[in-house]
């Protein structure tokens, strides 16, 4: 369930066309009317991972945090080499679909409990010197693309795998359990407070306005004609399974785009960044972090602390989540308080930060 070239859909599990860039999932308004909400531990620890202390969430960088002190060094290695941060691959086991009202321990054992088969399947993708599947190397350009997009064996990963699949499996669940447990447990029932606001939000409008409402605000790049949910992607495939609607799953950590996954015979699976996080990065009036938002807002204080290098309007909207609007109006606050400062190259205006914004930006990562 991660941004991946082929996001979640392994590459057995989805019937391709040539019909246009897509991923067309079938689904008629009786399905439409079965789609539901759902949440998952899972992924909100799969988001602190991924973007390690860079989160532009001010919770998940005290999450990260958080986690660098209490996690034992070789659970922290295994989950950050399955969890890269500078690839765009994360194996599927790490995320079963979620189901109703499931704890992070009930997660853990699915995943200690994935055939190690598939899990030596999901490695062998994007690992280099696995195996090579002809199905996943016929999706891309040539073989030295493939290549080139594959990642070497990080050492923490290798020493596990030598043992197999389930032995990856069983470490990763084990350590996923204790981060949650150790991280985000104290802060949950705030976390689950504004998942559920949002689904009760999205909820609502879905009752007044028809199920293809809640995708209003979900961001671009996908619609529902009435019979099919087209979500644009650079490869193309169909979803003919949907027969009970769409699973939404609000993730306080998710960053960027909507994602999509599917795997036969579950509902397919649309995660999403859940409204009202700024509630979870509130700290005691002495941290740093909370004085930063204290005196430039959340939205400013975590554009801030994400233009590490300069970027565009655009691109700190994929990277937030925010719409560019948003970015816009707060980067103009920014820019007139001399936090930032902008400059054009062709036709691409990119954003930096000043000496001082630096200096407020650090300031609070310290923390």
């Amino acid at each position: 369930m991660h941004s991946t070239p082929f996001e979640s859909i392994g590459p057995s599990r989805r019937r391709w066309d040539t019909l246009g860039m897509a991923m067309r999932v079938q689904l008629d308004a009786r399905a439409w009317s079965r789609s539901r909400f759902a949440t998952s531990a899972a992924m909100e620890v799969l988001g602190v991972l991924r973007h390690r202390g860079r989160h532009p969430a001010a919770h998940a960088r005290q999450w990260h945090a958080r986690a660098r002190q209490v996690l034992p060094p070789g659970q922290r290695a295994l989950l950050e080499a399955l969890v890269p941060a500078d690839h765009s691959y994360t194996p599927d086991f790490l995320t079963p679909v979620p189901r109703p009202g499931e704890s992070m321990s009930q997660v853990a054992a699915r995943i200690a409990a994935t055939p190690g088969e598939e899990v030596d399947y999901q490695l062998d993708i994007a690992i280099r010197g696995r195996r090579v599947w002809p199905h996943v190397l016929a999706q891309h350009r040539s073989e030295a693309s493939y290549e080139r997009w594959r990642r070497p064996m990080p050492q923490a990963l290798a020493t596990v795998a030598r043992d197999g699949g389930a032995a990856v499996a069983t470490a990763a669940a084990a350590a996923m359990a204790t981060l949650f447990e150790s991280v985000l447990a104290p802060d949950w029932p705030r976390v689950r407070a504004v998942l559920d606001a949002d689904i009760g939000n999205r909820a609502d409008r879905m009752a007044a306005h028809g199920a293809a409402a809640v995708l209003d605000d979900l961001g671009e790049r996908m619609r529902w004609s009435g019979t099919e949910l087209v979500l644009e992607r650079p490869y193309s495939g169909v979803i003919d399974w949907a027969d009970e609607g769409v699973l939404f799953v609000p993730a306080t950590t998710h960053v960027g785009p909507v994602l999509f996954a599917a795997e036969r015979p579950h509902p397919p699976v649309l995660i999403y960044r859940a409204r009202g996080i700024g509630a979870l990065g509130e700290r005691p009036a002495g941290a740093a972090e909370s004085a930063l938002a204290g005196l430039v807002g959340v939205t400013r204080a975590a554009l801030l602390t994400t233009l590490d290098v300069p970027a565009s309007t655009v691109e700190l909207s994929r990277r937030t989540g925010w719409s560019s609007a948003t970015v816009s109006y707060h980067l103009g606050i920014l820019l007139r308080a001399g936090l930032v400062d902008r400059y054009r190259r062709g036709r691409v205006v990119r954003y930096a930060r000043t000496g001082l914004g630096t200096a407020l930006a650090a300031t609070s990562a310290e923390e």
